[in-house]
């Protein structure tokens, strides 16, 4: 019996679960069926049952779980788990290991080889390579075969570099420190007298020590998640190098890459790699190093580390960005130095991960745009400036890792109340992962406040004083806290299931009442199994006492932006006059009251035109506390122009005046009004029309869910 990557998952979910895990939340996480669930967790049990392991139970209403005991037997087994004999590879994972093997062959590599690896039949693999062969083409490479000397990939060493790396990052994808060293371990190929399981954990290790003693020469502080992928990567890059295959830096290129501390970290780590691995590393491998170093992500760095030139762009383009979304999403950061110093600490890796075509793959872009779809859509709008900057466009995997930052920062002003939770979050993954979670716990729990934001060796050597609990992306140790482990992007299941968890924590059912009950019960009637009796007395109260956290529905555009609220005009004499009656409908209605028009008026005279967001368009708004009542749109369509400045660009025909009350609420249907706008066809229909059922019938088209 063998685990496929789905059951693996479920298995791996609930022995790190704090309680029960329920069918619901797998269907969710998994996107399968129930029938599916059920299956698989039936394959688990058969296989726990092989290896004479606890198997996995039920409980109604609740859920899957394990005893601690159990949990603790099944991690033990996993530690150590075989993947050539105990799990069966998803075809995305074949693909990538067949490329990885093929690159980081030591000897000759033909289809028997491949299927003793992966365990697959013939017919399977020849599947998998061609989908491979269509796969490298877009790295302009080709995978070919020779009858004496097997598969090989011909092309350039750097586009090699960058399927290694590509590929790598998908089969190590959230993959724990001891399930990575068994996936590296398929590379291992037979070698006489050396037990392939130690030779691998060796030198994957003595590799980790090296690149940690690296930090203190580049000034900054790497992800847990980078260190053990970086790791992997210079292992296979050291295979490699036995094979005598080094890269060739441009010249050009490489005194850039020599001006910067990273390549002083990638110097000492060519050193103690050669000196280690008795190998002569060329400087072009060091620099390509430093890309690598340039492109990843950090947790941290220090004052100082970015002073040249190029990442002093970076900076103003941060700065610039920030406006941006301040503008279009209507909302004004409070803490926007802070913001701007974490948004700047992904932009650099970014950066460098671009310029250097170093493609990594992003495993929440696809939860970002489905739960977050305003807020990515707001995010593609400033990531232009991002894009000049680099003089590449930026993919949507890069731009929803931009959106988890302004996703975590956007709700963070508002009032405090007494009496509050304090909880850390831990994440291997980095700060963009990290912060998108902190703002779907404040989101979820209002009373609790994320006070840190740790990596895992961060949390190690942290103190615990005065927290409440930990919420964490990777199981950790726990430390006289609760621990509860969830997804970085939390399903509704999931968040159900955490509230759970925090108030079963905090209000776990009495002992001596579960008991009293018990007494009652073995008074009239036999009991079967008293321990799961009670396991599901337990599971009952905790469910009977969910808590429910209320979220307000994001309005769509045409719910905003009524029949009522829509106007026309020949002219304005003055910028400040068109404001006022483009502000009308809303004042008339009671959505806003005089005051939010004088702050509007008073906040572009003090900031300038900041308001007109695009040739002929201007979004009037002003603080929610200037004077906003209730959420509400008005429009205003001038035949003639007003002018905010003598720049052509600040002539304005068209106002749409949005009255927030709070920084989320409106978000939908301003993200369905940068949709709408952004075609020029609108723009024209906009301005010809002469009913406000015409504009109606265009705002229609973009209300949709």
């Amino acid at each position: 019996m063998i685990l496929d990557h789905r059951c693996m998952t479920i298995l791996t979910k609930i022995v790190h679960a704090p309680s029960h895990v329920s069918p619901q939340e797998i269907m969710e996480d998994l996107n399968v069926s129930k029938r599916t669930v059920y299956y698989d967790v039936e394959k688990i049990n058969s296989w726990l049952k092989e290896k004479e392991l606890e198997e996995l139970r039920y409980v109604r209403a609740a859920g899957f779980f394990l005893s601690e005991k159990g949990k603790q037997q099944v991690r033990q087994i996993l530690s150590s788990f075989d993947k050539k004999t105990s799990y069966e590879f998803s075809p995305k994972e074949r693909i990538a290991w067949a490329a990885i093997l093929i690159l980081t062959r030591e000897k000759a590599i033909f289809l028997q080889d491949l299927m003793d690896k992966l365990s697959v039949s013939r017919s399977t693999l020849l599947a998998d390579i061609r989908d491979l062969k269509r796969q490298l083409a877009q790295f302009q490479i080709e995978l070919s075969f020779h009858k004496t000397s097997g598969y090989f990939i011909a092309g350039e060493e750097q586009d090699k570099r960058k399927v290694i790396i590509y590929f790598l990052s998908q089969v190590l994808m959230n993959r724990g420190w001891n399930d990575l060293i068994s996936e590296v371990q398929l590379t291992i190929q037979d070698q006489h007298g050396i037990p392939p399981e130690l030779f691998q954990r060796s030198d994957v290790d003595t590799i980790y020590g090296i690149l940690n003693e690296s930090e203190s020469y580049s000034g900054v502080q790497y992800t847990d998640e980078v260190m053990e992928t970086l790791s992997a990567h210079l292992y296979l890059l050291i295979r490699r190098f036995n094979q005598g295959k080094y890269i060739k830096m441009d010249p050009v290129e490489k005194e850039v890459i020599k001006e910067t501390k990273e390549y002083s970290a990638a110097q000492f780590i060519c050193r103690r790699i050669g000196s280690g691995f008795r190998l002569s590393v060329p400087e072009d491998e060091a620099c390509y190093i430093a890309t690598y170093l340039l492109s990843a992500k950090i947790s941290d760095y220090k004052a100082g580390e970015m002073e040249n030139k190029e990442l002093g762009n970076l900076k103003k383009m941060a700065s610039r960005m920030v406006d941006d979304f301040q503008k279009y999403a209507c909302v004004f950061f409070q803490n926007r130095i802070e913001l701007e110093r974490n948004l700047l600490i992904h932009l650099k890796p970014a950066y460098f991960r671009i310029k250097y075509g170093i493609e990594v793959e992003n495993p929440l872009s696809k939860s970002m745009q489905d739960s977050y779809q305003d807020l990515f859509i707001l995010t593609k709008k400033v990531v232009h400036h991002f894009e000049y900057v680099l003089g590449k466009s930026v993919s949507d995997d890069e731009v929803a890792y931009i959106a988890m930052h302004f996703g975590g920062w956007i709700d963070k002003e508002g009032v405090k109340v007494e009496a509050r939770k304090k909880a850390m979050v831990v994440c291997a993954s980095g700060i963009g992962t990290s912060r998108i979670l902190q703002k779907q716990i404040e989101d979820l729990m209002p009373l609790v406040d994320v006070v840190n934001v740790f990596t895992v060796r961060e949390y190690e050597k942290a103190s615990l004083a005065g927290l409440d609990f930990v919420i964490s992306t990777t199981p950790v140790t726990e430390k006289n806290v609760p621990v509860f482990v969830v997804n970085p992007i939390l399903n509704p299941s999931e968040k159900e299931t955490l509230l759970k968890q925090v108030q079963a924590a905090e209000k776990t059912p009495k002992p001596e009442n579960i008991e009293a009950l018990m007494s009652i019960i073995r008074k009239h009637a036999d009991i079967k199994d008293e321990s799961m009796l009670i396991q599901e007395l337990k599971a009952y109260y905790q469910s009977s006492k969910e808590m429910k956290s209320e979220v307000d529905q994001k309005p769509m555009l045409n719910e905003v932006l009524t029949p009522d609220k829509i106007q026309f005009a020949d002219s304005a004499d003055s910028w400040q006059e068109a404001l006022k009656k483009a502000s009308q409908p809303l004042l008339e209605d009671k959505s806003i009251s005089q005051g939010y028009i004088d702050a509007m008026i008073k906040n572009v005279n003090e900031m300038g035109p900041y308001i007109v967001i695009a040739p002929g368009i201007a979004l009037p708004h002003a603080r929610p506390e200037a004077g906003v009542n209730k959420l509400g749109m008005s429009f205003l369509q001038l035949k003639e122009s007003c002018s905010f400045s003598e720049k052509p660009e600040h002539q304005v025909t068209l106002f749409f005046v949005l009255a927030a009350i709070d920084n989320e609420t409106h978000l939908k249907a301003l993200s369905q009004l940068s949709k709408m706008l952004s075609d020029g066809d609108n723009l024209e229909k906009l301005q010809s029309a002469d009913t406000a059922a015409e504009v109606l019938a265009i705002i229609n088209q973009y209300s949709k869910d």
